[in-house]
């Protein structure tokens, strides 16, 4: 560990006594796990943040307006079928080679026949007009196009190639230098970004849990740290708490369809809508963010709450042992008996009983808390969740037929799409589950055709209204992101964060200072 150095909305900084220190020249963090395909933006790096290492063409500010990135201009054609850009001039990679129209064709088609994280289905082709003009061709107008614009980082088109996710060249206000595998990497300040220079000429940054995490920061180990809420109220003297609003949500995904529809696929006891149903009814999800995230978050109730694209879900009324009773009776009536302290349901393939894994992503302590949590909650119901930890890998191989907890968040409507539409039913972790509704998939379908933003609202909104009657998640808790650094370092003002594990702090890195001068 030779590099370590001792050294809006919702907003509040809590902080110690603060004494004159010289600028560092380095800053050492700590923010959560490593990617695990690395940091090529053609597998998901920068997806839900601004890629530290690569640009796009369009930047958003933290209040989500959009800005200039690489590109100076952009247009949309009258009948919406064709995207003008035009690039900044002189621009270079961090390894000093031109970045003009070639390397953006280049990283747009490569994305469109690659196993790519980014929703290109729209783009039927990318055309230069010369080195600094592009053309975006669609197959039909898509308003939502503007998304890879702001979320998809510029490779190099003459470098590019096996290994990239481990070595990255990009356009980023930081180049990555060295990256030990499950401990740490070297970041410095890229010296050809067109953007305002960052304060601090080398980040390093250091991968771990949370505990791990907050024991370094305790030893003066580092200068920042993503904290989990139970060590919120225990930060170190010297250091200051921030607390950043998020659309950061976790909730329980559930196979929607049962067994027999698809093979590898689906289960007989959550295809149940009476058990999706009675478990929301009983969830206590103030409790959850009381007791769990020490208040620090807020309950949820869809994948977009607070959203311009949201609605309003309203909580479930009565008090807790009304609503249990309500779900008792919901289970019963719909055949769930219970036997020996378990509900049982005689169908045609013989007695199903309510009892299911539940997955979750082992390490990380809020996730298993929340799961264990869930499961003493709805086990008076005689439904018995059975909560197991394991690697995003490991899930992958059998999340089609358990429901899993996860997280998702993002300031677009377009994860609504993803995680909702049955197009998407088992693509990646979108639509784990495989939830179809032809009414949903219609709606989307028109949301995303609409001839503007503002029409497409009412079609979002629909969709989601008929979501939450399907149930097909069990939404459980909005967090809120929470950093500790030491008292002499400002963030300045980091806008509503996405889902992301610490990565989106990084968004506004050039606008963060050394204030004890």
């Amino acid at each position: 560990m030779k590099w370590l150095n001792p050294m809006a909305l919702g907003l509040m900084l809590i902080f110690s006594g603060v004494e004159a220190q010289p600028v560092p020249e380095t800053l050492t963090l700590a923010l959560g796990a490593e990617p695990e395909s690395g940091f090529d933006p053609l597998y998901g790096w920068g997806k839900y943040n601004n890629p530290l290492f690569q640009s796009s063409l369009i930047a958003k500010t933290p209040d989500l307006s959009l800005a200039p990135g690489l590109a100076a201009h952009w247009k949309t054609a009258e009948d919406g079928l064709s995207w003008q850009i035009t690039l900044k001039p002189n621009l270079q990679f961090s390894d000093g080679s031109v970045l003009d129209a070639r390397d953006v064709k280049f990283t747009f088609e490569r994305a469109m026949t690659s196993a790519s994280a980014q929703d290109l289905t729209m783009l039927d082709s990318v055309s230069m007009t010369d080195d600094l003009n592009l053309v975006f061709h669609l197959k039909r107008p898509d308003m939502h196009f503007i998304e890879p614009l702001t979320t998809l980082g510029i490779v190099p088109s003459d470098s590019y190639g096996p290994g990239y996710g481990a070595h990255p060249v990009g356009s980023g206000p930081y180049k990555l230098v060295r990256w030990d595998r499950g401990q740490q990497l070297l970041a410095k300040r890229n010296p050809f970004y067109e953007g305002k220079p960052a304060a601090f000429e080398e980040l390093v940054l250091l991968f771990g849990n949370d505990d791990s995490r907050f024991a370094q920061l305790a030893a003066g180990q580092l200068d920042m740290a993503s904290v989990v809420p139970r060590y919120a109220t225990h930060i170190p003297g010297g250091f200051r708490l921030w607390q950043v609003i998020s659309v950061d949500n976790r909730g329980i995904v559930w196979p929607y369809i049962p067994e027999s529809q698809m093979a590898g696929a689906g289960n007989n006891i959550s295809s149940d809508k009476a058990i999706r149903d009675a478990v929301s009814l009983v969830i206590d999800r103030d409790l959850l963010v009381k007791g769990l995230l020490e208040g620090y978050g807020r309950p949820a109730y869809s994948i977009a709450d607070g959203l311009p694209w949201g609605i309003s879900v309203k909580p479930e009324s009565g008090s807790a042992a009304e609503r249990l009773a309500q779900a008792d009776r919901l289970l019963t009536e719909n055949g769930w008996l219970m036997e020996d302290g378990v509900r049982v349901k005689q169908t045609s393939e013989g007695p199903v009983r309510a009892e299911m894994i539940l997955l979750y992503a082992a390490g990380d302590s809020t996730r298993e808390q929340l799961s264990l949590a869930v499961a003493q909650m709805i086990r008076p119901l005689g439904i018995v969740l059975k909560p197991k930890g394991g690697s995003w890998e490991q899930i992958a191989k059998v999340m089609h037929k358990n429901p899993v907890l996860m997280g998702f968040g993002s300031h677009s409507a377009n994860e609504l799409y993803f995680t909702h539409h049955s197009r998407y039913g088992g693509q990646e972790y979108y639509n784990s589950g495989y939830y179809a509704n032809p009414v949903v998939d219609s709606l989307l379908d028109k949301a995303r055709r609409a001839d503007s933003w503002e029409a497409s609202l009412p079609f979002w909104q629909d969709a989601q209204t008929q979501i939450v009657k399907d149930q097909p998640w069990t939404w459980l808790v909005n967090l809120t992101h929470l950093y500790a650094t030491r008292a002499c370092l400002d963030l300045g003002k980091p806008g509503i964060e996405p889902h992301g594990h610490g990565w989106p702090i990084l968004n506004n890195i050039t606008d963060w200072r050394w204030i004890c001068e």
